[in-house]
């Protein structure tokens, strides 16, 4: 007994020791101690970026820290700094400002070192978040899916447990309340709520501040944000009561804002004419601006009567001037506020600009457009400049565009301010007339603004194609550039539009892989019917040793997508050249080879040999079941396909491949199919292939084909799907045929069937 207890007290031990190894992945060094302090999550080797308590590895976010300084095991402080500057729109900014404050009282040589190496990286990392919103949950597509569903099933486990009422259910419900609000709190956004859910919810955030709001300022805050979400009227009340508070006033004028009824106006205009200047003030004239309405409009343009010789404040100025932007945003269309605002674009303050900007682009007149376009040349600031491009994208004055293509064109622009005119050119209706300078930067050095600038030739496509392929075309001609080349035969190929048949054709004697590349993928997904010039050119690639082998690839593809072949070309026996290729490399080309010549239609005895004899002795099973479709395939035009089948069915043991040759001989009609299906229908088989074997005869349909099903008839492994089947087949036929097998059947199971059957012909 003791030996036992001290056995067990070592493998405890063992345990913990383990335990603690696993989870100490982080360098020990007081760096590495202060950034576990601000990453909890780090001791279990990831930065819990969606603050969802555990390790996310999405296709467009992955948690997890990877080892990419030193490959021993341990998270160096080095390759946290690493993960935070490519992920630091996920971080919140008070984490980020530790890890700088942590950096900035570094002591010992190798911190000192880090701190100096990183300092600057971090401070340009705090400056972006502030840009990006300091306050933002960022969150990538997948991220906010995952989220969006995970607080769905929260929110869906609660009001089962409502309807319920049993006490068994509470916990449940306590549970998932707990789990949503800390994802509220956390600035996650809300899913999609049906009337049920959204009742619920308005309820638990109602019920939250009644109960909370005396000792849990943070989940009452999180329940206000949320109520302005839910645009929830009937809350209204309650969130009145909170203006007063000094803990709550702040949120809660958002939230009414948010919800901008009557009622909620009237409450922040009443609160506002009270209010002395300050941060309260500044956010119930923001909060005012969402809600709209001509009362709105007439107190917030009396807060900049504050007298000439007064100078206004300028948080409050830049705040009026937001506001008068949401009314105009609303639908407001006063002009008076249109006076002001246009004023306001001649203002210091860049940031103000925009807001006028924004709300002069709301009115969307010829006179607001007259008015905004010509700033496209005048104006400095690259914010401004950014802001005005979105605003007017969707103005449809020709002149407009003209003024993106000029300003698009000036070697001062700026890459971020390019890729905002292209976008913006892409969803403008007069975007074609900005097709030759998009065309352009297909070749530019920036990634972004190439990936801009082939995804808006895409959209422009769509409205008007022959503007956009003359655009590429003439691109094309013109171009030696490799980048420019590379990424507009990718635009091409994913078009596939005939109309550049010619330009592909010349591509095919580019230097550059990846063009030739792109070039035959674009044949292989236009497939120009009866092209004998095409057909030649991609001809000559299939064979070619010096070609790349996905060359090679798009162009037998493209050959037996086309389906051409004559007397003359003999397209047949440049595919057969990839049957005869040796090298595992060359795999993809053979199998490819293979199908393009069931594709191709064209039937003679070297094409049906030597299909049949990759059918039978090639080792590799997909390019067998390959031949063997391409057999099925031509088997309809020439009768000697079904001898090879037939042989290549014989040469081979493997079911599934048996399976697959049983089904073309049963799509042929073959006499042999029935013998055959015998040796998949008999034995230890699986199930499922006995059903697909079941099928083919049923298929058939002939007395022989009948009688075999009959034989298997009592196989329990199948005899559901059979008895169907059965039941289905020709009732003439079946009957005569179980009539005479009741005479001569000796075996009692099989016996029933055939009574079970004779019983059901002879009720009808």
């Amino acid at each position: 007994m003791k030996k036992i207890y001290i056995i067990c007290l070592l493998v405890l031990v063992l345990v913990f020791s383990l335990s603690i190894s696993l989870s100490a992945k982080v360098v020990d060094t007081a760096l590495g101690r202060e950034f576990t302090k601000i990453f909890p999550k780090l001791s279990n080797d990831y930065i819990d970026l969606n603050d969802n308590g555990e390790l996310d590895r999405l296709d467009d976010m992955d948690e997890k820290i990877p080892d990419s300084r030193v490959k021993d095991g341990i998270v160096q402080v080095q390759e946290i700094l690493d993960f935070v500057s490519v992920n630091f729109r996920f971080i919140s900014m008070e984490k980020l400002v530790s890890i700088q404050s942590s950096l900035t009282n570094a002591s010992g040589d190798i911190p000192e070192l880090i701190s100096l190496n990183y300092s600057s990286l971090i401070e340009e990392i705090i400056s972006e978040k502030e840009r990006f919103g300091a306050n933002d949950l960022y969150l990538t597509p997948s991220a906010m899916k995952a989220a969006k569903e995970k607080m769905a099933g929260y929110i869906a486990t609660m009001l089962n447990a409502y309807r319920k009422e049993e006490r068994q259910y509470e916990d449940a419900f306590a549970q998932a309340n707990r789990e949503l609000f800390r994802m509220i709190e956390a600035g996650y956004p809300l899913p999609e709520l049906n009337t049920d859910d959204k009742e619920l919810l308005t309820n638990l955030t109602i019920h939250t501040i009644i109960k909370e709001k005396a000792s849990n300022k943070t989940k009452v805050l999180a329940a206000i944000r949320t109520l302005g979400r839910l645009k929830a009227k009937e809350a209204i009340p309650y969130l009145q009561d909170l203006l007063t508070s000094s803990d709550y006033n702040i949120e809660t004028a958002i939230a009414l804002g948010n919800i901008g009824s009557t009622e909620a106006r009237n409450i922040l205009m009443n609160s506002l004419r009270l209010e002395e200047p300050g941060k309260l003030k500044n956010t119930l004239i923001i909060a005012l601006g969402k809600t709209g309405g001509d009362e709105s409009v007439k107190l917030i343009l009396s807060l900049l009567d504050t007298g000439e010789d007064e100078e206004k404040e300028p948080e409050t100025e830049k705040t009026i001037v937001s506001s008068l932007a949401s009314l105009s945003s609303s639908g407001i269309k006063d002009r008076k506020v249109y006076s002001i605002l246009t004023e306001y674009l001649k203002h210091n303050d860049p940031e103000i600009r925009i807001l006028a900007i924004s709300g002069i682009a709301a009115y969307k007149t010829a006179a607001a457009t007259a008015l905004l376009t010509p700033i496209l040349k005048s104006e400095k600031s690259e914010e401004v400049l950014v802001e005005l491009v979105k605003s007017l994208s969707s103005d449809i004055n020709p002149s407009t565009i003209l003024s993106f293509s000029a300003l698009l064109q000036d070697p001062k622009t700026s890459d971020e301010l390019k890729t905002v005119l292209i976008d913006a050119i892409g969803i403008n209706k007069n975007g074609f007339k900005a097709v030759v300078p998009v065309v352009g930067f297909l070749g530019s050095e920036n990634n972004e603004v190439r990936l801009s600038a082939a995804n808006t030739l895409e959209k422009i496509y769509a409205l008007n194609g022959p503007v956009v392929i003359g655009g590429i075309n003439r691109g094309i001609n013109l171009s030696t550039d490799k980048q420019f080349l590379t990424v507009a035969s990718d635009l091409l190929s994913r078009i596939a539009d005939p109309g550049s048949i010619v330009t592909v054709l010349n591509l095919l004697g580019s230097t550059y892989p990846e063009v030739k590349k792109n070039a035959t993928w674009t044949l292989y997904r236009m497939s120009p019917a009866d092209n004998v010039k095409v057909v030649t050119e991609l001809q000559k690639l299939v064979p070619s040793e010096t070609e790349s082998i996905e060359v090679r690839i798009n162009a037998v593809r493209a050959l037996g997508s086309m389906g051409y072949d004559s007397a003359r070309q003999e397209v047949w026996k440049t595919l057969l050249t990839t049957l005869k290729l040796k090298d595992s490399k060359y795999r993809m080309l053979k199998l490819y080879g293979i199908k393009a010549l069931g594709e191709m239609g064209t039937v003679n005895k070297d094409i049906t040999d030597n299909l049949a004899s990759v059918a039978s002795r090639e080792s590799d099973e997909t390019l067998k079941l390959a031949a063997v479709n391409s057999l099925r395939t031509l088997s309809s035009t020439d009768p000697s396909v079904e001898k090879a089948l037939i042989n290549s069915f014989k040469r081979n043991d493997d079911d599934t491949f048996r399976i697959s040759i049983l089904e073309a001989l049963g799509d042929m009609g073959s006499e042999e199919t029935s013998n055959l299906a015998s040796l998949l229908l008999l034995g230890d088989k699986s199930s499922t292939i006995k059903e697909r074997a079941v099928y083919v005869l049923s298929h058939l349909g002939d007395e022989k084909s009948l009688a075999l099903l009959l034989d298997v008839s009592t196989d329990e492994d199948i005899s559901d799907y059979l008895m169907g089947t059965l039941e289905d087949a020709d009732r003439t036929t079946l009957k005569s045929l179980v009539q005479r097998r009741l005479k001569t059947e000796t075996d009692s199971d099989r016996m029933t069937v055939l009574e079970n059957l004779n019983s059901q012909f002879e009720s009808y």
